[in-house]
């Protein structure tokens, strides 16, 4: 598996995980005053650590191909 696909991978995982805390957030807010108050806060911290690696790794895989590709 190439680091493009794994860095996409990375971001699909990041983008469920942030829907999840909102979609958590909305099911058991229901009917309280600030919805957006929830003790599973770590959600959004680990959607953002698997966005930060995603994108590194599509990053890191565009250079290496552009740097093949330059080689060639």
């Amino acid at each position: 598996m190439n680091r493009a696909v794994t860095g996409t991978i990375f971001c699909f995982i990041s983008a469920m995980l942030y829907s999840s805390y909102y979609l958590c957030a909305a099911i058991i807010g229901a009917g309280q005053l600030n919805p957006f108050y929830a003790p599973f806060g770590s959600l959004k911290v680990f959607a953002v650590m698997a966005l930060i690696i995603g994108v590194a790794y599509l990053i890191i895989s565009e250079y290496g191909y552009l740097k093949k590709k330059k080689k060639a």
